[in-house]
């Protein structure tokens, strides 16, 4: 099935549409869950809460090829509202100086997978995780960053460097354990 259809069926509440649709990309949107959410639970109620979005808006979507991308947004978005409900959004905390040499940066980076990272990632404070997640893996800028979050630029700039200079830390630090 492809995206015009799917959607077609969906409209007109086919289970099977429903789920060709889940399946095809329930894996990728859970991993945008699992990138703001603080525990799997609060993933699964972000994925739940979500996916029901996802069906009930899908008339309003204008190109089926962009699909994934429309799904992503609402995805994003429902993870930042149930943030924003959980908490308040402040400085980090003081972290641990880290090593800035770039050759040891460089070496551990390149011994740790992609799972390790994610869960790195997860570990940060809550403001430093959704601002690394919405400017390096989202895009967006530190304008959209601070106005999604109601935060200032100055702080989505800060939250970012502390995000990296605690993955920074704990990369070294990871590296050096192994």
């Amino acid at each position: 099935m492809n995206n015009k259809e799917i959607i077609a069926g969906c409209l007109n509440f086919n289970p099977e549409s429903r789920k060709v649709l889940y399946d095809k990309y329930s894996s990728q949107m859970y991993s945008v869950c699992l990138r703001y959410a603080n525990s799997k639970e609060d993933a699964n109620d972000i994925f739940q809460q979500a996916f029901y979005l996802v069906y009930k808006n899908l008339k309003q979507l204008k190109n089926p090829d962009a699909l994934s991308g429309w799904m992503k947004k609402i995805f994003v978005n429902t993870a930042l509202e149930s943030v924003k409900k959980n908490a308040k959004y402040s400085n980090s905390e003081d972290f641990d100086e880290v090593n800035d040499s770039a050759q040891s940066w460089n070496d551990a980076i390149q011994k740790i997978n992609t799972e390790e990272i994610g869960k790195l990632i997860r570990k940060l404070p809550e403001g430093c995780r959704m601002v690394f997640n919405l400017y390096v893996i989202e895009g967006f800028s530190h304008k959209e960053i601070a106005e999604q979050l109601g935060i200032s630029v100055g702080t989505s700039k800060s939250q970012l460097h502390d995000a990296r200079k605690t993955l920074k830390a704990a990369v070294i630090k990871l590296e050096t354990i192994v």
